[in-house]
């Protein structure tokens, strides 16, 4: 899970004026369907299932812009805590096994079904590419990782490089890749100011270009778009100028890119502490990566939203799939995981309503639906993950699915692909005897493993405490042939002269 950090200022530019909000959020209890709500120009998905949907949609205010209003699809009363109508049981989920069904209906649900078989299993390929050394201030001194797939295949690896008195400055990084480990051009380094602080940044590829964006302390949140060709495009520019603004996430389409992020002043994840209200923004961004201002962001929470890192995904239809959190007033196992969907254009936004309690969360488009996988945590101690998946109106395809990890806890967030008919997902966990692991579990796009268990395999089995080695910050993405997995490790982690590598490791189809 993302945590805040105390920032300082970076370097001084022209600041771009945010719109004001729409200070709209979604009626937890509505009372007209939601298929009467949307619009004809505005829709998302086809409405189906709207006698669940009972809700009277609300027009986001956008007065302040010349777009257009935003219609705001409210999601369905089942799993928000109240038994409606229809319902036998809320036990404020949509999960089974909780004696209270996805469906709220009294019961444990159907038992999860076999594994699709066409999502065929993956294995390693074989030993890990050692890629060409990084710069580092001092070994495993990194931030969280992200990678992304470009149209033409190529792989964009980026990490936030902390500051140390020992080495070079700040810095965001970036690293275009091959499938095969081959650089396609230099290192990207966006240094900043001495003693200056950044967050992981949020990434997200278009056809031929690749957004970064991190939050940069009081000085608000800061952008830079990359090509193969010519690396930073241009220097480094701010996206807002709002000291509270945190945790961007970044989708691409055709027109621009969409960005969600928290804006509050909570310094606790999951749990709203913070002075006032804390939301969560969705806006529009132009293909160069500057605010659109011609509407003004719409409000997913506009209230009690968790500091916690919102999700975006692109869907081919050029929808947007949406992830993000609401906070507890006091501290508890999770946030509350919650899922929708928008139009590229943000005229209608769906809220799915509630998934249950999670820790962090990633999202992908894979085969005209929105797929979705969370960290969970159980109180008897054992840990998983969740799987989901809702079509482009935010509409759950079946039963959320979760599977159970052998292991003691997790050192990190997880990450999502998808491919071949199936996802993968790649888990950093932690064993009390042999320390941190790597391992990726393969489902179909249900999320269905074959039964309880995750089936976990190691990414890299070379890397272990007991040959002196441990994993850290990585990122995994469907390279048209097999899944990569780009990560860092630290050897001997424990010695004197610590060193730092950065690995590429391919899953291919199972022989």
């Amino acid at each position: 899970m993302t945590a805040r950090n105390c920032r300082i200022p970076v370097v001084l530019v022209v600041v771009l004026a945010v719109p004001g909000c729409s200070h709209t959020y979604i009626d937890l209890n509505p009372d007209v369907s939601r298929e009467d709500a949307a619009t004809d120009d505005g829709a998302v998905g086809d409405g189906q299932d709207s006698d669940v949907r009972d809700g009277e949609a609300e027009a986001a205010d956008a007065s302040d812009g010349d777009g257009a209003d935003a219609v705001i699809l409210p999601p369905p009363p089942c799993g928000n805590g109240v038994v409606d109508d229809g319902e036998e049981c809320d036990d404020g989920n949509r999960l089974n096994r909780d004696g209270c069904t996805w469906d709220c209906l009294l019961g444990p649900g159907a038992p999860v079904g076999p594994r699709d078989p066409t999502a065929r299993p993956y294995v390693v390929e074989g030993p890990p590419v050692v890629l060409p050394a990084v710069v580092s201030p001092t070994a495993g001194q990194f931030g969280g990782m992200g990678l992304s797939s470009m149209d033409d295949g190529t792989l964009v690896a980026a990490w936030h490089r902390p500051d140390s008195p020992l080495g070079p400055s700040e810095a965001i990084l970036s690293r275009f890749l091959l499938a095969d480990g081959t650089l396609a051009r230099a290192d990207v380094d966006i240094s900043l100011a001495s003693g200056s602080r950044a967050s992981s940044p949020a990434r997200a590829a278009r056809a031929t270009d690749f957004l970064l964006a991190w939050r940069a302390g009081a000085d608000g949140m800061w952008r830079a778009r990359l090509t193969v060709g010519s690396g930073l495009v241009e220097a480094a520019t701010l996206l807002l100028d709002s000291p509270d603004s945190d945790l961007p996430a970044l989708a691409a389409h055709p027109t621009g890119y969409t960005m969600a992020w928290y804006e509050g002043t909570d310094t606790v994840p999951c749990v709203h502490d913070g002075a006032g209200p804390s939301r969560i923004l969705l806006g529009r961004l132009e293909p160069d990566g500057s605010l659109d201002t011609s509407q003004a962001p719409i409000e997913l929470e506009a209230e009690l939203a968790a500091w916690t890192s919102p999700q975006l995904a692109s869907g081919a239809d050029s929808t947007v799939g949406l992830l993000w959190w609401r906070a507890a007033l006091e501290p508890g196992p999770g946030c509350t995981l919650r899922f929708g969907t928008a139009d590229a254009a943000l005229r209608t936004v769906a809220d799915g309503g509630v998934v249950g309690s999670a820790e962090s969360a990633h999202i992908v488009d894979a085969e005209d639906a929105y797929r979705t996988v969370w960290r969970r945590g159980s109180a008897d101690g054992s840990i998983g993950v969740g799987f989901a998946a809702f079509d482009r109106g935010a509409m759950l395809l079946d039963a959320p699915t979760t599977c159970e990890l052998s292991f003691a806890s997790f050192y990190g967030d997880e990450d999502l692909a998808a491919g071949d008919h199936g996802l993968v997902a790649v888990v950093p966990v932690y064993d009390d005897t042999t320390g941190r692991h790597l391992v990726f579990v393969r489902t179909d796009l249900m999320g269905r493993t074959g039964d309880s268990s995750c089936g976990a395999i190691e990414v890299d089995p070379s890397c272990t405490a007991d040959r002196g080695c441990e994993p850290g910050p990585f990122g995994v993405a469907w390279a048209g042939d097999a899944f990569v997995v780009v990560y860092f490790v630290t050897l001997d982690p424990s010695g004197p002269s610590p060193t730092t590598e950065m690995r590429l490791a391919r899953l291919l189809p199972a022989p």
